[in-house]
């Protein structure tokens, strides 16, 4: 059976599978001085990040990933498509592994990827499951998922949705809407499935009637295009809308409102990830909560336990990351280290 990790760093030093490493940080080594130590991380080693679509929204996760392969004497590179498919998807894994990557790290969010992760470690490539991975199959391929649990942040959306829908327009009946990103996507949805849940579990507990309507919303596509969706289901719904939430961009959300005539807080707007546009727009008010996955952490992680299962023989740990609820009143702690990861990506210019 799997070990579960979840949590904060300090448990990750205390419990990951990365023993060496964790040493390091626990005994206050300078790690990059044991970084020079020939030998003592292995030999040096390719790896190929490869997202499932190309854009900004991993930068956090690719300086988690930079910053440990420039611990261990690994390079680093990312490989990938904007233009989001299976198909794509695959000729970008297949691509790594033709180009001698010695470790690939990507998701694993379709079946279609399926053959590529095997030919890949029919290669010897140490293969890694990040961001999203379906359970069965990468327990089949053995290999751990290191991300967030997908169904726990659609609950803390949804519970969200309907809180702050009854608090800001003080209706017990009405609508949520909900943009699928990317329907068929297993991580969204889990995050569709999962908000559906805290909206009922709400009612349950408040005496409330709020219904669910999800539908496809381009989001993590052409903003334009997006945003005209938001439109229609805003002059759909009308007064009946009391909160509209996405499953990883809440911008075209909140850009449609806007165009609209809405006010900051006028109707409840929120969505899972925390990118800095997105705290932005809770400090002024329009998005009312995000949830941060920590895809530093991912990064981290993912490449670290790549590196255990390569010189280590430790394989298949999967660790849940984030879940942590962010509002207005969170973003002291958020915010900064926003920034500090923004600084390294500048510095290894990855931004």
């Amino acid at each position: 059976m799997k070990k579960i990790i979840e949590g904060t760093r300090r448990e990750f030093v205390t419990r990951s599978t990365v023993g060496a490493l964790g040493a390091a940080f626990a005994a206050g080594l300078p790690v990059t001085a044991m970084a020079a130590d020939a030998g003592s991380w292995g030999k040096p080693r390719k790896c190929v990040w490869v997202p499932q679509a190309l854009g900004d929204w991993d930068t956090a996760m690719q300086v988690g990933m930079r910053d440990f392969c420039g611990m261990v004497g690994w390079s680093y590179q990312r490989l990938g498509n904007p233009d989001y498919s299976p198909e794509n998807h695959v000729e970008q894994v297949n691509n790594a592994i033709a180009g001698g990557a010695d470790v690939i790290i990507t998701e694993l969010e379709s079946p279609a990827l399926i053959a590529a992760f095997q030919r890949g470690i029919d290669a010897g490539v140490t293969m890694q499951i990040a961001d999203q991975g379906i359970d069965e199959e990468a327990k089949n391929l053995g290999i751990g998922i290191i991300g967030e649990d997908g169904f726990n942040a659609g609950i803390i959306n949804g519970t969200q949705a309907a809180t702050f829908g009854q608090k800001l327009t003080g209706k017990k009946e009405g609508v949520i809407v909900l943009g699928n990103g990317n329907p068929g996507s297993d991580l969204i949805e889990k995050r569709q499935a999962g908000s559906k849940v805290g909206i009922e579990n709400y009612n349950k507990a408040n005496g409330t009637n709020f219904t669910f309507d999800p539908y496809p919303d381009s989001e993590f596509g052409d903003i334009t295009e997006s945003v005209q969706k938001w439109t229609a289901k805003i002059d759909l719904y009308k007064d009946k809308l009391v909160a509209a939430i996405g499953t990883g961009n809440g911008n075209p959300i909140v850009q449609a409102f806007q165009e609209h005539g809405y006010k900051p807080g006028q109707i409840a707007i929120g969505s899972p990830d925390i990118p800095p546009s997105h705290q932005k727009a809770i400090s002024e008010g329009w998005m009312q909560w995000g949830e941060d996955q920590h895809f530093y952490l991912m990064g981290f992680y993912a490449a670290s336990s790549a590196w255990a299962k390569a010189e280590r023989h430790y394989a298949g740990t999967t660790i849940h990351t984030g879940g942590e609820l962010v509002r207005k009143e969170d973003l002291k702690v958020v915010t900064p280290r926003t920034d500090l990861w923004i600084a390294k990506a500048k510095e290894y210019g990855i931004m």
